[in-house]
């Protein structure tokens, strides 16, 4: 095909649109934060992000003709401030869902269920969920007379990144980083290093750089599973919705497994063709537990254990958005089942089994448990529990470092899954935001195969990414 400048105008609007902004090629992906003088959020994508210099380090990106209403222009020309934030794979949805023209008083991050950060001195929300993230001040707008398009240029004042993305030369792998490229204006790609080259100079020979030495934040990234399987694996909490995609999804990865599940109810239990034994167990009542302990065989010996229990709400109690909702009643409840549940069967499964065998014990979790990633409150005896049970893994990790050395116990953050537990907030979320119970069961038990002796005592999301308590 060749095209004349005839040809092209002759197009309609939309293929023109789509054909020639496919042909600048791969270009950045990029979430745009900011806020108006009462600090109401705003959050579009761009795909225009540019390097302008490294001293100062300055970035460009165009904008739409400022001939109508555009949030974005109007909150950084008039607060002097704004955010970058890559977009990574699992957010690329969610963020192209910013690109839909919300009412003005409606932020972006509620609707696609992005959480703002927020850092003192500077005036505009980053988000969040991305991985790689930079405070930008306002320096220069210029209009190209051509087309009326506004070009942004911006200094960084601020980066925020994982110290494992960068190298020792100071290149960042934003393969690692998960970062997406973008072409046309609805299309993303995930990318492939073909090589890092050495600077160029016509008497020397070209050189490929070795940065072999930048890895993966995720341990399933940079971690291959061991070739042995587990022989025998425990599930408490089977009958829930994630305890019950657990169990299926081992059973298919590993058909030759003994597999134990432990649900308050056993006849709620899917029957499974499977090799299984199926043991009641009530997580509130010690002597519950003892006669669970108890009843597992000593043959095969455990290798993994998953604790799948959790509770949030139920027909009486529901999260309390405000301090002024607590009770003694529901912090006991929630505590009992969240964190004293689970410790009190880990302490007797330990006394169990034999200190020599290998065992990994991954309990669910979740990430609203987590002190420092706490910016939206509520859910007070929920968090608070989730917060108490961190603390209890890592103490039971400490206190097993020395006499345990093949033992490992981490939390496991299973990320929105469609479950009974979810499903009172499922309402603003997209169908790319919340995950089948298969899905978070075969990245969880991903998880589970790649844990390694010095992970005892950590948080992990279903993707192998580390978070703080």
């Amino acid at each position: 095909m060749k095209l004349t400048k005839d040809n092209i105008t002759a197009l309609e609007t939309r293929e023109r649109v789509l054909f020639i902004n496919s042909l600048s090629g791969f270009k950045s992906a990029n979430l745009v934060g900011t806020a108006d003088a009462l600090q109401r959020s705003n959050l579009s994508i761009v795909s225009s992000v540019v390097h302008l210099g490294a001293n100062p380090p300055l970035l460009g990106m165009v904008m739409r003709p400022h001939t109508l209403s555009r949030g974005t222009l109007e909150n950084i020309l008039d607060g002097g401030f704004y955010t970058l934030n890559h977009i990574h794979e699992d957010i690329y949805q969610q963020a192209h869902q910013t690109s839909a023209r919300y009412p003005e008083d409606v932020s972006e991050f509620d609707e696609v269920g992005f959480t703002e950060q927020w850092e003192e001195g500077l005036d505009a929300p980053f988000v969040k969920e991305s991985r790689i993230k930079m405070g930008m001040k306002f320096r220069e707008k210029h209009t190209l007379g051509i087309n009326g398009t506004e070009f942004v240029i911006g200094e960084i004042i601020s980066i925020e990144m994982a110290d494992e993305l960068i190298a020792e030369d100071s290149f960042v792998s934003l393969e690692k980083a998960g970062t997406v490229a973008v072409s046309i204006l609805d299309t993303y790609h995930s990318t492939n290093t073909l090589a890092s080259l050495s600077y160029t100079k016509p008497e020397d020979k070209l050189t490929v750089l070795n940065r072999d030495n930048v890895t993966s934040l995720s341990i399933t990234d940079n971690r291959e599973a061991p070739h042995s399987s587990p022989e025998c694996v425990l599930v408490i909490a089977a009958s829930g919705g994630i305890g019950e995609a657990y169990c299926k999804s081992v059973l298919t990865q590993f058909p030759d497994i003994q597999l134990i599940r432990m649900a308050r109810d056993v006849e709620k239990l899917t029957p499974l063709t499977a090799d299984v034994l199926d043991i009641e167990v009530d997580l509130s009542d010690d002597d519950s537990i003892d006669n669970a302990i108890s009843a597992l065989p000593k043959d095969p010996p455990i290798d993994w254990a998953f604790i799948a229990s959790g509770w949030l709400h139920d027909e009486q109690m529901k999260p309390e958005k405000t301090y002024r909702n607590l009770t003694r009643k529901q912090f006991l409840y929630s505590y009992n089942i969240n964190a004293v549940g689970p410790a009190i069967f880990i302490s007797r499964l330990l006394a169990k089994v034999d200190k020599k065998h290998p065992l990994k014990i991954g309990v669910l979790s979740a990430r609203v448990g987590s002190v420092s990633d706490n910016r939206l409150g509520g859910w007070h005896s929920y968090r608070a529990s989730k917060s108490a049970l961190h603390m209890l893994i890592k103490n039971i990790a400490i206190e097993c470092n020395n006499t345990r050395k093949s033992f490992i116990i981490v939390g496991l953050q299973p990320g929105t899954t469609d479950t009974a537990l979810s499903a009172p907030f499922q309402k603003n979320l997209t169908a790319a935001q919340l995950q089948t119970p298969q899905f978070t069961a075969e990245h969880l038990i991903r998880v589970m195969s790649v844990l390694e002796k010095e992970d005892s005592g950590k948080l992990f999301d279903f993707e192998g990414f580390p978070f703080q308590p």
